[in-house]
């Protein structure tokens, strides 16, 4: 038995196991440089046969140990060397195996407690009848990979359907193609956009809310499509003031389909107006023509108008509710994600004349398909012309010089992906679903879901990281962002946060800073990175490690072990202490 275990704890084993080990770290440094730092996390050092290594190496120390029994006075410092590594490796085992860490992505002034792992997860689901199906997903730690072919089997109700991805793309970039063979009217301009030795070349669509214009630089490049000769006159700031008005707001009740538009009174009535088809009123508070928040409250700016707003207070069942809408931010509502007793969406519009930003290079398409351009200075005046594709302008007061490439009234708008590398940084993954004959496919980005039309019902998937339930909730009170004096570089960030525990019945109140984490059940909670946005939202890293005592006790032993040798070296006749 001691033969077999010095022949365990011998140079024969251990050198080689070393040697692995050693060419493991180097290859993950090599795997690190080409696909990023989470990809070599889960690949390598959180993998099985990674700690497998790690184990070996502990038990092969053990065994080096034991062959030297018995042990003597002078084994001191090689017995605590040996046990402060072995208890490091066993704390990297421990903590790699039963460890968790992620990430909690706060908006301020709400409350979160779902943890995003690192790993990602396919999420298939089906609103009608309720159904979800959660594939675990491990493309990203073989992103050289780019056709994994991988396919899935999906049990539903009464059917199976076949899940193929084909192509994973690490770091995708999204590429959009347009063609003018589309099956309805969809119209839209390509421009390059031109101010000294800038080019850029961009497509606007008149009738996409979220695609009919852009800020280039000083200048708001827009593509308008006016109905009416109303909408004409108010483009070309030739309305009446009765025509143009304060704007108009819109009333969506989806209970009750129903949806009606209201102008905006000058001057405010002193009663309720009903609105037809309804049970409920509307009383017109306030109007803004610049609305801003200052120390001292809400407050109208200027005359201009640069940030038309109104207040309003729907009257009905349920009792009485405020609501605020702006002309040029209609997300405004959606952001604080208010839970309204009255179930009403209350957008506001202006005419085009009110609304038309300085500065500004407006296409307009009449309804023949000719093209007009407006452009304003910085004070809203205006210049019409008449403009065609091919043509070549110049922005009177800016300088600023546009070509309409192309005029597409039936534009056609597809989008396909090309992979820029294989670090993991925007994945895509191009799916295939089947169902006996019928098949769909479609594109998914990290973080984004889609739906195929399969079948009766359609099937949504869902593609990002894959979540669990923290046994405690926080909830982000205030964030800020700490510059260097005279600079926009941020220093530091810090989060007050909330944190609570219902089994026990605790709240904390803390503030979460660079360097300065917060520890409660063994969970670290770091500050690690922000998201700007009309909300900030906080971003914190959240670790549970049970190996962490195990790899400080290693590291006080070892350093145990080396204070004990120089301490006998000391000691010993062949290094006598010199006299003091």
């Amino acid at each position: 038995m001691k033969r077999l275990l010095r022949l365990l704890g011998s140079l024969q084993i251990a050198v080689p196991l070393l040697i692995a080990i050693a060419g493991v770290l180097a290859w993950g440094t090599v795997y690190e440089t080409r696909f990023g730092t989470s990809a070599v996390q889960r690949f390598i050092y959180q993998s099985w046969w990674f700690q497998g290594l790690l184990a070996f190496l502990a038990v092969n120390l053990a065994v080096a140990a034991l062959a030297r029994r018995p042990w003597q006075r002078t084994h001191a410092p090689f017995l605590l060397a040996h046990l402060g590594i072995i208890l490091t490796l066993l704390g990297g085992v421990i903590g790699g195996r039963f460890g968790l860490e992620g990430q909690l992505i706060i908006p301020e002034g709400q409350a979160e407690r779902a943890l995003q792992l690192p790993v990602n997860v396919l999420v298939v689901r089906q609103p009608n009848p309720g159904f979800s199906h959660v594939i675990p997903t491990r493309f990203e730690t073989t992103a050289w990979v780019h056709e994994p072919r991988a396919r899935f089997q999906v049990g539903l109700h009464d059917r199976a359907i076949s899940l193929l991805v084909d192509r994973y793309y690490p770091n995708a970039l999204a590429e959009e193609q347009v063609s003018e063979d589309g099956p309805e009217e969809n119209p839209a301009v390509q421009l390059l956009l031109r101010h000294e030795e800038q080019e850029e070349r961009v497509w606007l669509f008149a009738r996409d809310p979220e695609r009919f214009g852009l800020r280039w630089g000083e200048a708001h490049v827009l593509f308008l499509e006016p109905a009416t000769r109303s909408e004409w006159l108010d483009v070309l700031g030739l309305a009446s003031p009765e025509t143009s008005g304060r704007g108009v707001v819109s009333l969506h009740f989806p209970e009750l389909n129903v949806q009606k538009e209201l102008p905006v009174p000058d001057p405010f009535p002193d009663e309720p107006i009903p609105i037809e088809g309804t049970p409920y009123a509307a009383t017109f508070k306030d109007y803004f023509t610049d609305f801003a928040i200052t120390a001292h409250g809400v407050t109208n700016r200027s005359a201009q108008l640069n940030n038309p707003a109104v207040a309003l207070t729907l009257t009905g069942p349920e009792g009485s509710e405020p609501f605020l809408a702006f002309a040029r931010h209609p997300e405004f509502e959606a952001l604080h994600g208010q839970a309204r007793r009255i179930r009403a969406h209350v957008t506001y519009r202006m005419g085009p004349s009110v609304t038309l930003p300085p500065n500004a290079i407006c296409l307009l398409r009449h309804p023949s398909g000719e093209l007009s351009c407006v452009t304003t200075d910085d004070a809203g005046h205006r210049h019409l012309a008449r403009c065609e594709a091919g043509g070549r302008y110049h922005h009177p007061w800016l300088g600023d010089g546009f070509e309409i490439v192309t005029h597409a009234p039936r534009a056609k708008r597809t989008t396909q992906f090309v992979n820029r590398s294989d670090e993991v940084r925007r994945e895509a993954l191009h799916l295939t679903a089947q169902d006996g004959s019928a098949t769909a496919e479609a594109w998914l980005v990290r973080g984004d879901a889609v739906e195929l039309s399969l079948g009766n019902e359609p099937l949504v998937v869902e593609y990002g990281p894959a979540q669990r339930e923290l046994p405690v909730t926080i909830k982000l009170l205030d964030f800020r962002k700490i510059d260097y004096p005279g600079t926009q570089m941020a220093s530091g960030f810090e989060s007050d946060v909330e944190l609570t525990d219902p089994q026990r019945g605790v709240i904390l109140l803390r503030t979460i800073r660079m360097n300065h984490p917060l520890r409660y059940r063994g969970f670290s909670f770091y500050q690690s990175s922000y998201i700007p946005g009309a909300i900030d939202t906080t971003v914190l890293s959240v670790r549970s490690d049970p190996g962490t005592p195990f790899v400080y006790a290693g590291f006080l032993i070892v350093l145990a072990g080396v204070v004990t040798m120089f301490l006998s070296r000391a000691r010993s006749p062949e290094h006598p202490s010199t006299p003091g």
